[in-house]
């Protein structure tokens, strides 16, 4: 079953163990994801997003995500006859032609640019073909989905001014929206005012886990009808309130429970994979990108046709991608 990953912080961990002095191979190592994991787990596209958490930066979060930017292309190229990055959708047909697992460049957190158009063009320019707009912190395209609060004013708060430039010009250049950590009133506004397409990227059912990052059941509908998709997130956290009950039951299972409930209320179309991997510390049976074979034996399990399993696995994630990119 051939697997597209919407998200990973695996560029993150590699940039963290550099800075600590520690030189980890993306061929393989102790790591989520590596090469050696994406081959076993038979992805055919992983999505390495850019991250740094913008409070902490020993340096400025601008700074973080350009080495990340950088550890992504050596990657490119040390690995250039097994992995090959993605501008265009036609880059991953080519890829797949030539037997190479394909690589898509995003950023998480678009405070990074601070804002600045001229910030994201170069982001594009770099390669990046996917942003998520928030991470937790205020930023000034928007609001995190840190709670459920309003503002001292008692407003709630969504995309700012500069935000709805910010998602005008996202759209102009072919870059993703991904509103994986927005705020409710954020996703609101994207839907409102977006001329294609969105994306979450890694988040789960509200329904199923009350996690603010989770999606309710009304957004999930809506994020359907614009002809979106939602990464199905392996975080502990955003799949079961219990986690006695988690650990028992297992990750596979439980995700299996989110893709279920939302194939109900939105349909099988919207649902994809974003595991969060190396973004996430306890993964239980999902333990790394080898271990989809236990996410498609709980959905054989509950009685998903191959067709569906690929719809989940791959094929809602290359039909978004066809048109946007």
């Amino acid at each position: 079953m051939k697997v597209v990953d919407l998200h990973c912080d695996t560029l993150m961990a590699l940039s963290k163990a550099r800075q600590s002095g520690i030189e980890k191979t993306f061929g393989r190592n102790d790591l989520h994801v590596d090469l050696f994991k994406l081959k076993k787990g038979d992805y055919l596209l992983q999505c390495f997003a850019a991250f740094t958490d913008a409070k902490n930066s020993p340096s400025s979060p601008l700074i973080e995500t350009l080495q990340e930017i950088d550890i992504f292309h050596e990657i490119m190229k040390v690995y250039a006859s097994d992995m090959a990055p993605v501008y265009c959708f036609s880059d991953i047909e080519r890829n797949r032609e030539e037997g190479k697992i394909s690589a898509l460049l995003t950023i998480e957190d678009g405070g990074v640019t601070a804002g600045d158009l001229s910030v994201l063009r170069m982001m594009h320019q770099l390669g990046v073909r996917m942003i998520t707009l928030t991470w937790n912190y205020e930023n000034p395209i928007g609001y995190p989905a840190t709670d459920f609060e309003k503002s001292a004013t008692g407003s709630f708060r969504g995309l700012k001014e500069q935000g709805l430039a910010f998602l005008s010009e996202m759209e102009n250049l072919g870059i993703m929206v991904d509103v994986s950590h927005l705020s409710d009133e954020g996703f609101y506004d994207v839907a409102r005012h977006a001329r294609k397409p969105f994306l979450a990227s890694h988040s789960d059912s509200r329904s199923l886990s009350s996690h603010p990052r989770n999606l309710t059941d009304h957004m999930l509908k809506v994020l359907a009808e614009k002809g979106g998709i939602v990464g199905m997130n392996y975080c502990l956290t955003f799949l079961d309130e219990d986690r006695d009950r988690l650990r028992q039951r297992g990750a596979a299972e439980t995700v299996a429970d989110h893709i279920e409930h939302v194939r109900k209320v939105a349909g099988i179309d919207v649902i994809a994979l974003g595991s969060d991997f190396d973004g996430i510390e306890e993964t239980l049976d999902l333990a790394d990108a080898s271990k989809m074979h236990l996410l498609v034996d709980a959905l054989e399990r509950r009685g998903f046709s191959t067709g569906d399993m690929d719809k989940i696995f791959s094929q809602n994630a290359l039909r978004f991608f066809r048109e946007i990119l």
